[in-house]
């Protein structure tokens, strides 16, 4: 059940109890409050191993340690309730993108998915409802504590929720054309993970899990299907360079009679050293053809930073494998079909849904549909499978898409344009779904202006902390001074 309220009342106590604090006062209570989130937020990170997990919430704590500290300067401004949100922006900004490409999980918009707060999203961004909510939970909090201008900041509040709620109500537009994919879940036998059988595995399930698609596609009469959707990691071997592996691709598309988007693992640039996730389009005439490459990878997840310093020292990380190396061009695959030979297949992999830029370039680069594949095995059955639903939610809203969504284990199925899920499949089954799409073009206000504004907010709140963090130095410089002074004293020269 989602409590969303809850957030709106944290953000307005963290702001409470750092009013007033010396900038060391509120570092510790930031510290307290980041540990308390992160801790239970992230902590799914342990199935890499307990100290990956401690590592990162100690690390992502202190963000929450630079907030405390930006919040606590900008309550002495006149206009704080519209600057503190712009801290809340600005601190999420960094922390996307240092170190390593950031960590952008935890983000406030992301928090959204059930409220009206959400109805914002395709008009002002993840970063524009971040300040939203922000600003929402700062009103409330004068609300509790100041009398004289209560009503006015209730009444604004009561405008953002009306407003949002009712953008949640304008439809999606119509769509003239459309197509019908399969959605492949072809669970993984973790039994024989850690064993030379655990890679072929997978794809045999992705095979067998093909064939009942079709059967049941066929018994139903439902409408043919125009591509099948395989997950992230359907093939945990190269089919270039396995047979056997590619041997089962091709009989799934044999039988399918219609292209598959193929989620593998693909040698990297130096064969048996690197790797790539990627997408391949393969289709039933000309075999494999346009291919997109994973360019978010997590690290200590997927790649080892410093792999050369620290992997001899620290042997746990033996166990990410070989080093991926990111794609650099934009997820969209040119996926030519029987009624649609320009088709353009936009593609998110998996913890890229995180990133704004990622996400957006599928719409800017010009897909016609938009889907996801998701691995999951790692982190099967723990939170971290409700909040990537949460933010493929989230997407799909901000951009106004539909978003077709192949995990390998977890949680396929539908997200439509409102962020509503659609026959979703229950984690550990093998599972397929059919689903008829419309194809669209729109762009929404939100992929235009996001990135611009989340930068104006970032500078916002830096730039007016910086100026209070100036005035108290310059203020504590100047009394140090006059304390110094003979007259101040008593003496005379």
């Amino acid at each position: 059940m989602s409590v969303w309220p809850a957030t709106i009342i944290g953000l307005a106590l963290f702001s409470w109890i750092v009013a007033g604090r010396t900038a060391w006062q509120a570092a510790g209570l930031g510290a307290v409050t980041g540990l308390a989130m992160n801790a239970i937020t992230i902590h799914w990170v342990y199935v890499l191993g307990v100290p990956v997990a401690v590592a990162l919430v100690l690390f992502m704590s202190l963000w929450s340690v630079l907030l405390a500290i930006l919040v606590t300067w900008l309550l002495r401004l006149r206009a704080w309730m519209f600057l503190v949100p712009a801290a809340w922006v600005a601190v999420e900004v960094v922390s996307g993108r240092v170190p390593f490409g950031g960590f952008p999980w935890n983000r406030l918009a992301y928090t959204t998915v059930d409220q009206p707060m959400s109805g914002w999203l395709p008009w002002v961004g993840a970063a524009g409802v971040a300040y939203l909510l922000a600003l929402v939970s700062q009103f409330v909090l004068v609300a509790v504590v100041d009398a004289r201008i209560r009503w006015r900041v209730v009444a604004a509040t009561a405008v953002l929720f009306l407003a949002g709620g009712s953008l949640k109500l304008v439809p999606p537009g119509a769509a003239e054309q459309e197509v019908t994919i399969g959605v492949v879940q072809g669970n993984v036998n973790r039994e024989l993970h850690g064993t030379a059988a655990y890679a072929g595995s997978v794809t045999n399930n992705m095979l067998s899990e093909t064939i009942f698609l079709l059967a049941s596609n066929r018994a139903h009469d439902e409408e043919p299907l125009d591509f099948v959707l395989w997950p992230e990691n359907a093939t945990d071997r190269d089919p270039f360079t396995q047979p056997v592996t590619r041997a089962l691709v091709e009989t799934a598309v044999e039988v399918a009679d219609v292209p598959i988007l193929v989620g593998a693992v693909m040698e990297g640039p130096d064969p048996g050293t690197t790797r790539q996730t990627s997408a391949i389009w393969w289709h039933p005439d000309t075999g494999p053809g346009d291919r997109y490459d994973k360019r978010n990878l997590v690290p200590f997840g997927e790649y080892i930073p410093f792999r050369d310093f620290l992997l001899p020292r620290l042997p746990i990380l033996e166990q990410i494998g070989r080093q991926s190396i990111p794609g650099i061009e934009p997820g969209v695959i040119e996926a030519p079909i029987a009624d649609h030979p320009n088709l353009q297949v936009g593609n998110v992999i998996c913890f890229e849904l995180a990133w704004d830029d990622t996400v957006y370039d599928t719409v800017r680069s010009g897909a016609d549909v938009i889907v996801s594949q998701s691995n999951t095995n790692t982190y099967a059955g723990t939170f971290e499978i409700p909040q990537q639903l949460s933010i493929n939610r989230v997407r799909a809203m901000e951009i106004r898409r539909e978003m077709v969504v192949s995990t390998l284990n977890s949680v396929s199925g539908l997200v439509d344009a409102t962020g509503a899920v659609h026959e979703p499949t229950a984690e550990f089954t093998a599972a397929h779904r059919s689903f008829t799409v419309p194809l669209r073009d729109n762009v929404t206000p939100a992929v235009i202006l996001n990135p611009w504004l989340e930068i104006a907010l970032a500078v916002l709140g830096f730039g007016a902390a910086s100026y209070v963090g100036a005035q108290g130095w310059r203020d504590r410089r100047s009394d140090r001074l006059s304390r110094q002074t003979p007259a101040a004293n008593g003496t005379h020269p």
